[in-house]
């Protein structure tokens, strides 16, 4: 693996967590350039984090920098611009999920990919957690025989102000792109893409999803049942069941999960305590490293495909509870 020179956009908190976690992968890593649409929040972050360049505009970020790849964290409305005149410059990218905030964006970022020999994936950071990696090891030795089905939620009381981007269209505000995606991950991760969607949604005042589910059919009558919500807060475990016994993730699986429960149906739980350094993005980060170093434009752990399928269920979702936004 190799020293790359990074550039942030969208200088807010997850670029924070993001940059702290990036100090903690080996080897060193730099932050050269940030690019934000407000100047002095911009120049605060780089002096926050020894950043030598502040950009305010994206043509300056892309043109006037040395960087080697792009972490994207704006809402998600600005994802396809921004990552698109990265991989059109040559600049690798790495952006936050959804990547896009629909299939076509998706597409056409996957063909830009390739046609630029960019190295391309959606910050999906949970993908690479020792808790998702341990839950797929249980999985690969039989554990709970084949899966029959998964359950899960995410959801927490977004705060209702004018600044909230949680309810504003024009950010892509919703709890299906920026909760639900989680699950919706979760199901696709172990039982692969539906066959079958069924959605169900409550669209608020200002016309975004304020709560979603969906129930997901596949072949051999498994099934997965996702939930997402700006009104009530998460507090299940993320559930696997399979013929043999059940896993749980504990919550919150959705980031720096406290242990994985496993019991085999009429034995005794069994308890696998999770810790780790940071919030965990250095894993995707190394992630990253490992298919740059290798020549790859994706990662076979999230493949474009993979983004791509993700990308084709919410927006069948979405068709479905009547979901749209302006910036599509």
């Amino acid at each position: 693996m190799q020293s790359l020179r990074w550039g942030i956009v969208g200088p807010g908190n997850i670029a924070r967590d993001f940059v702290r976690d990036l100090a903690l992968v080996t080897p060193v890593q730099e932050v050269v350039a940030a690019f934000g649409h407000h100047a002095d929040s911009t120049h605060a972050f780089c002096r926050e984090f020894f950043i030598e360049k502040a950009c305010s505009t994206l043509a300056a970020f892309t043109n006037d920098t040395n960087i080697d790849i792009a972490y994207i964290a704006t809402p998600h409305p600005f994802h396809y611009e921004q990552a698109l005149a990265c991989l059109q410059k040559g600049i690798h990218v790495l952006c936050e999920k959804p990547m896009t905030i629909n299939a076509d964006q998706c597409k056409a970022l996957i063909e830009a990919s390739a046609a630029n020999d960019c190295f391309l994936m959606e910050a999906m950071w949970i993908r690479f957690l020792p808790s998702i990696r341990k839950l797929l090891a249980l999985l690969r030795d039989d554990a709970i025989g084949e899966v029959l089905s998964v359950k899960a939620y995410m959801g927490f009381r977004a705060p209702k102000d004018q600044g909230s981007r949680y309810f504003n269209p024009e950010l892509g505000g919703g709890s299906l792109l920026d909760l639900g995606i989680y699950p919706v991950f979760l199901a696709h991760l172990l039982l692969g893409k539906p066959s079958l969607i069924k959605a169900f949604g409550t669209l608020g005042k200002t016309g975004v999803d304020e709560t979603c589910a969906a129930l997901f059919g596949y072949e051999n009558r498994r099934h997965a049942i996702i939930e997402s919500s700006l009104l009530s807060p998460s507090g299940q475990p993320a559930e696997v069941a399979g013929t043999k016994g059940v896993i749980k993730l504990q919550n919150p699986w959705f980031e720096k999960c406290p242990g994985i429960e496993w019991q085999r149906y009429n034995e005794e739980k069994q308890f696998y305590p999770l810790d780790w350094e940071g919030h965990g993005l250095q894993f995707e980060v190394m992630e990253v490293l490992r298919c740059i170093a290798h020549g790859q434009i994706e990662s076979e752990y999230f493949a474009h495909s993979f983004s791509l399928n993700i990308c084709e269920t919410m927006d069948e979702i979405r068709a479905q509870i009547g979901l749209s936004y302006p910036r599509e």
